[in-house]
């Protein structure tokens, strides 16, 4: 390194070294200089002492050639001490600069400050600086390794010791579920609810830390798909009702009729920043508290909210609840047990997805927690969730109540108001109405006994559902939450009077049928059958086939009425077929038919893509008869039929609700035990499937024949059976590879074993 002329400098040493203390005492005291030192709570005369000091006759033993440049021993020392005060290059690089300023400062005030001196003093610190900056660099990036090898080592210590530990929990609360069902013991099922409590408790504090785990060390993924708002706030909520119903906690709601139907974003984790702040809101709020649940959009932008009557907050804990393993704290106490990852992992699910959480909250006033979360929505489809057309020329009442009791009817209102309902007040049963609405909890005995007296038709506004009403043919049960499609039923429901009349909401016209011939296109056997009998039941002729390839045969072949095209087939899925069929249409020019998709993917925003797809029209699985039904009326010409009268009743004990599937699929009980056993060939030709193609890691094989289990199975309301499969199915669709395949496959097949217990078991009506 060929250094420059140093004769000047080295004259000015002497007098540099004179003036050593006043040129430390000025580097340090400089304002930019004392920030970074109180800043990282360096004693300024513990730094001077023990490495200013250094550094300056360092500096001079380079100026008078004892001392190579760059090799300060010092600098190592001061570099190891301020990386674990955390120091940024740029301050360091503030320090360095501000000590080059302070020595050519001194050369000025003292009379040496000729031009070779100014630039021999700004090389030797431009080239010592650049030293310290490798040294800086080196010595942070080795802490920075350690930090991380040390972070990912504890990450997959988590992941790993936390999975290994929910795979023999699962097993304990399935089998817990067994003896739960088995048991009539009221003592052994008080112990097996304790336990059974107790595991979902440790089970959701196991799945915070692995979300916990993911989202420290990078693995986890936004995963933004098109679903429906409005029926995922409703069927979240719903979830709560229990736990809300065991404190009398009463849970309102208000979701913005307004908000698009369809909407693009992460809704898995959406529901699950809801369902903290649900469980979090009714473990704080007291007995017979109140929670409401808030849900707008504007510009882009979805806002959900939950408001409790619980401890609140005070200021302080405010920040420091979004920390992990934090917790709110009243006098020094702890208040709740739980993980304390809750609304660490939201606030950071929600910055994940681009969004954030606020909290309003005061203590003893309870807590507001607002998630804000940026949306796609498509503005095309609109489907509406209330029809007021019906009701416009009705006189609707609503009976008077104390004005204690009307918070209950806040969000009620503004639904009406939203839909313009006229709803006129009454102080008297006696006053006419075409339909009478009252809050359950605001009459009293001979109140009640006039409503069932007069017959008037009446929607009663429950805070938790019981039986109170069921026999009774005029009223019917509303209970919170409420949202749009629950008053929807409960307006149709007391408006066409099918409770006085003795028969179900939604059932078929019996007596009445269509006329035409009608393609299905479904790969499921049990579907198959259950589909048969519906177009018997209305006269209706029909051709069933297996896959899109045969439906697009018969479609050329043969001329059809209408057309019931499952999505997700072998050799050629649905949507292929239909627009194979359209454009077959447009080149042949044959009339159109209409196709109906028929589909158990009624989640994301299937019934828009359906529509965009070319079809006509949607049908979801389980099938609703009312549904088909209303689909037939609109393409097919009706037509006079006879339903057969309904089959003797067995009484064999199963796992079966058979008087639940009679009301949900409006079947006869011979019909429904000959789609059963069709079911359960075709289940366990699936389990033996779906096991085979586990123990080969063919994850497509996976994920079809686990669809194609959750859609038989949602069509008999086997929620359980559909819910493990749908598990299956979407995590072999993202080859999660850490997901257990074998244990959820046995918990389903353990489940089908608890209905199916024998091949000949019957079904009863429990």
């Amino acid at each position: 390194m060929n250094l420059p002329d140093l004769s000047q400098l080295q004259d000015a040493r002497d007098v540099l070294i004179a003036e050593k203390e006043s040129i430390l005492v000025e580097w340090v005291s400089h304002e930019i200089c004392s920030d970074i030192l109180k800043r990282h709570e360096i004693d300024t005369d513990f730094f001077v002492n023990r490495y200013a000091s250094n550094v300056f006759d360092y500096f001079m033993g380079v100026v008078s050639g004892e001392m190579e440049i760059g090799q300060c021993p010092v600098i190592a020392d001061l570099i190891d001490y301020l990386k674990d005060k955390e120091i940024r290059a740029d301050e360091l690089f503030v320090l360095c600069t501000h000590f080059k300023r302070s020595v050519i400062d001194a050369t000025y005030r003292l009379g040496v400050n000729a031009q070779a001196v100014f630039s021999t003093i700004s090389y030797l610190f431009d080239q010592n600086f650049a030293g310290v900056l490798k040294l800086y660099t080196d010595t942070i990036y080795q802490k920075e390794q350690e930090a991380l090898n040390a972070s990912k080592a504890k990450e997959y210590f988590l992941s790993n010791m936390s999975h290994e530990i929910r795979t023999p929990l699962n097993a304990i609360l399935g089998f817990v579920s067994l003896l739960r069902d088995e048991t009539t013991n009221p003592r052994s099922q008080k112990y097996l609810d304790i336990i059974s409590n107790s595991g979902e408790t440790l089970l959701h504090i196991i799945n915070d830390i692995l979300d916990f785990s993911k989202l420290r060390s990078g693995e986890f993924t936004v995963d933004p798909q098109p679903f429906n708002i409005h029926d995922e706030i409703s069927h979240t909520m719903e979830l709560f009702v229990p736990s809300a119903n065991s404190k009398s906690i009463t849970l309102t709601s208000f979701i913005d009729p307004s908000i698009p139907y369809e909407m693009t974003a992460d809704a898995l984790r959406i529901k699950q920043i809801l369902g903290n702040f649900l469980s979090n809101a009714i473990k704080f709020t007291d007995h017979a508290g109140v929670i409401h649940v808030e849900a707008r959009y504007e510009e882009g932008t979805l806002y959900l909210s939950v408001s409790d009557q619980g401890i609140g907050i005070g200021p302080a804990d405010q920040e420091r609840i979004f920390d992990a393993f934090s917790q709110v704290q009243e006098c020094g106490k702890q208040l709740q047990g739980g993980s304390g990852l809750g609304l660490s992992i939201c606030r950071q699910l929600a910055v994940h997805m681009g969004g954030g959480i606020e909290l309003q909250s005061s203590p003893g006033e309870g807590s507001v927690f607002t998630l804000k979360i940026p949306v796609t929505v498509n503005t095309e489809c609109f489907i509406s969730k209330f029809d007021p057309s019906r009701m416009a020329n009705l006189r609707i009442a609503l009976l008077g109540y104390p004005e204690s009791e009307g918070y209950k009817l806040e969000s009620l209102r503004r639904y009406w108001e939203h839909f313009g309902l006229k709803i006129e007040q009454i102080d008297s049963v006696d006053e006419s109405a075409d339909l009478l609405i009252f809050l359950e909890s605001a009459i009293d005995e001979p109140k009640r006994t006039a409503i069932i007296e007069r017959n008037i038709p009446s929607i009663a506004i429950l805070d938790f559902l019981d039986d109170r009403y069921d026999t009774v043919g005029n009223i019917v049960p509303l209970t919170f939450p409420i949202y749009c499609t629950k008053l929807q039923s409960a307006f149709n429901e007391a408006l066409e009077g099918t409770a006085r009349e003795g028969v179900l909401p939604g059932s078929p016209c019996r007596g009445c049928g269509f006329e035409g011939n009608v393609l299905v296109a479904e790969d499921n056997s049990a579907n198959q059958e259950l589909i048969r009998i519906v177009l018997e039941r209305y006269g209706l002729g029909y051709t069933i086939v297996s896959n899109g390839a045969e439906a697009l045969k018969e479609f050329e072949q043969k001329e059809y009425d209408i057309v019931l095209m499952d999505e997700q087939m072998p050799v050629m899925d649905g949507n292929e077929a239909t627009a194979a069929m359209l454009a077959y249409e447009a080149g042949s020019k044959r009339r159109h038919t209409p196709i109906v998709a028929l589909t158990a993917n009624v989640i994301k925003g299937a019934r828009e893509r359906a529509i965009q797809n070319g079809y006509d029209a949607f049908l979801g699985k389980p099938i609703v008869l009312r549904e088909i039904e209303q689909v037939f009326e609109r393409y097919l010409p009706s037509s006079p039929t006879v339903s057969k009268a309904p089959a003797k009743r067995e009484e064999n004990e199963t796992f079966i609700d058979m008087d639940h599937l009679k009301s949900a699929l409006m079947l006869d009980r011979e019909q429904i035990e000959q789609l059963l056993e069709i079911y359960r060939v075709k289940m366990e030709r699936s389990l033996d499937e779906l096991r085979e193609a586990i123990e080969a890691k063919s994850y497509e094989e996976i994920a079809f024949v686990a669809h194609s289990i959750k859609g038989s199975s949602s069509n008999f309301r086997f929620e359980e059976l559909s819910r493990l499969a749908r598990v299956i199915e979407e995590s072999a669709a993202a080859g999660e590879e850490e997901f257990d395949f074998v244990e959820a496959c046995e918990v389903l097949c353990g489940e089908f074993a608890r209905r199916f217990p024998a091949k000949n078991a019957g079904y009863s009506s429990r």
